[in-house]
């Protein structure tokens, strides 16, 4: 599938806590390093081999028709070289409920009516109905710069809106641990202004680091500070 240009917006990046405006618009990866035997998710760069922004929590990407589903295969997973030993798994785990933009009441706390399936070859997972741990699938990294990207699928019927995944990466080494939390704010037939409302709740209403909250949990509060 052609890539639809994934967006990233993050803490770092926007200036959260000096209350700076948002800016839309950067297109990059979910960028993977490790650091202190944890992954860190950054702004992933395929043209420099680089991952910016550590500590990126809100990504964002446009999906489009494609046959009989809505698709999108952005943002995708970026590794640079020796990040990780050969042979090592690169996963993830789905970890609540697809979420659904709610308009008139500016928030994400709605589940969706359909499930996003994730896919990768023949690797397939799709999105709980209720908030749960949904383990994924692993492709594994043979050495060098790993750049891949997983197919995300809504059903062709799946109504126009703005949706939010919650998901962690992991690693088959037991001596690296998973990811903190991330999200991604997908458009399905939305306009820019709705996503960009939408991508800015999430900046202000993700978790921050240290409580490890599910998305289902979030309750509506003041930026937190990184």
């Amino acid at each position: 599938m052609g890539r639809q240009g994934g967006r990233v917006i993050s803490a770092c990046l926007m200036g959260v806590a000096s209350g700076a405006a948002f800016g839309h618009g950067e297109n990059g990866d979910y960028g993977l390093v490790v650091r202190n035997g944890r992954i860190v998710v950054g702004l992933g760069d395929h043209d420099t081999g680089t991952v910016t922004d550590l500590g990126a929590r809100v990504f964002a990407a446009e999906m489009s028709f494609n046959g009989s589903v809505v698709a999108s295969d952005e943002p995708g997973v970026f590794i640079p070289a020796d990040e990780f030993a050969p042979g090592t798994g690169i996963g993830f785990d789905v970890l609540a409920a697809l979420r659904v933009w709610n308009a008139s009441g500016q928030h994400f706390h709605d589940v969706a009516g359909d499930a996003m399936t994730i896919e990768f070859g023949p690797n397939s997972v799709s999105t709980p109905g209720v908030d749960g741990v949904v383990p994924g699938f692993h492709i594994v990294y043979t050495g060098g710069v790993f750049d891949e990207h997983y197919d995300f699928l809504l059903p062709q019927s799946a109504a126009a809106g703005i949706y939010l995944l919650q998901l962690r990466f992991a690693a088959t080494d037991p001596g690296i641990a998973a990811s903190k939390s991330i999200w991604t704010v997908f458009n399905h037939g939305m306009s820019e202004q709705e996503h960009d409302a939408a991508i800015e709740w999430a900046e202000r209403n993700v978790p921050s680091p240290a409580t490890g909250m599910l998305v289902g949990m979030l309750v509506p509060m003041r930026r937190r500070g990184r």
